[in-house]
């Protein structure tokens, strides 16, 4: 062969070669985003996931736990009721029937505003930890 067709086909090879070689850096760099960005996809998606769970499960919680709050406050009722009928005087409660009813009224409100700021102030969370699990 002539020297000229040697230096041609060498240069068809190394364009060859060249492509062959850039095909396969860029199926591993490929390989290789595809693996990370799984890897973090993943990772962000199984976070937001037991964030999510989380707060179906402090949402659930909270409507039980007013469910059983709401029963205990009914059969209380009644105590406060028969106890602030006692301690009236009977010519009291002739003259205004209903005033046992608002003492009853506003004891258990008052109760039910204590107990509402002592669990406000126990469940009140720090904000950094909030964005935190957010952001996160």
């Amino acid at each position: 062969m002539p020297e000229k067709e040697k230096k041609q086909l060498s240069k068809q090879e190394e364009k060859h070669i060249e492509k062959h070689v850039e095909k396969q850096v860029d199926k591993k760099i490929e390989k290789h985003v595809e693996k990370h960005m799984d890897k973090t996809l993943s990772k962000q998606l199984m976070t937001k996931a037991e964030f999510m769970g989380a707060q179906f499960k402090q949402h659930v919680s909270t409507a039980i736990i007013a469910a059983f709050s709401f029963l205990i406050a009914l059969s209380w009722k009644d105590v406060i009721v028969h106890a602030v009928e006692r301690l009236i005087k009977e010519e009291v409660v002739a003259s205004a029937p209903y005033l046992s009813d608002l003492i009853s009224a506003l004891v258990v409100s008052l109760i039910a505003i204590l107990g509402i700021l002592l669990v406000t102030s126990w469940a009140k969370k720090p904000h950094i930890l909030q964005s935190d699990i957010q952001t996160s």
